[in-house]
């Protein structure tokens, strides 16, 4: 695993050298590879339900342990923005254990998209700030972590960059950046059930 922040940067440059580590970016520039699931069925965006719960954690451990293998060492990167998200500091896994983040540097996302960030990002502490953490994918291990996606609580994806595997939870769903367009196109027939019915995908 990468020991220094230096490295992770190293790596997130060679892997993806046009590409921010904010997951709302990762469709445009990645579209022959990306592809999207709903947590629930009929694309409802939000549990109200034990069963809900039941459905949306069973989904997502599925998916994500058949695309990156359980026991598989990944990154767990996140933004250290408590502005946004003060659950950050809180964060641990189904062990208790706590994540323990390493700051990677300020983006600065007004300069990045002037247009969008016109109005939100104009003054201090408006900085996005990722962090990341080292971490082991196993199934139901991250489940307080899903769930605080899926409540909108907070933000954080993983990466294998041995695999070459974006794999962002959202409110709502799961994006998944592939490393080729033909293993994107065997889990999306795999997972076709769970597939948006809209043209673009979302």
């Amino acid at each position: 695993m990468i020991k220094f922040k230096e490295e992770f940067i190293k790596q997130w440059l060679l892997h993806y050298p046009n590409l921010p580590p904010v997951p709302h970016w990762f469709k445009w520039p990645c579209m022959d590879r990306w592809f999207r699931i709903h947590s629930l069925p009929k694309s409802k965006r939000y549990p109200e339900s034990d069963k809900d719960w039941k459905i949306l954690l069973e989904r997502q451990n599925k998916i994500i342990t058949d695309i990156l293998g359980s026991g598989t060492e990944v990154y767990l990167v996140s933004y250290d923005a408590d502005w946004v998200f003060p659950t950050l500091k809180v964060l641990h896994n189904e062990d208790g254990e706590m994540y323990s983040f390493t700051h990677i540097g300020n983006i600065d996302l007004y300069k990045l998209d002037m247009e969008y960030y016109r109005d939100e990002y104009l003054y201090d502490g408006h900085t996005f700030k990722p962090v990341f953490a080292e971490v082991v994918w196993k199934p139901h291990l991250h489940d307080n972590l899903l769930k605080e996606i899926a409540n909108g609580k907070t933000r954080a994806f993983f990466v294998s960059f041995e695999k070459m595997i974006i794999i962002a939870p959202y409110d709502g769903g799961i994006d998944f950046i592939i490393k080729n367009d033909m293993t994107k196109d065997y889990y999306k027939n795999k997972y076709k059930k769970w597939l948006s019915n809209k043209n673009d995908g979302l």
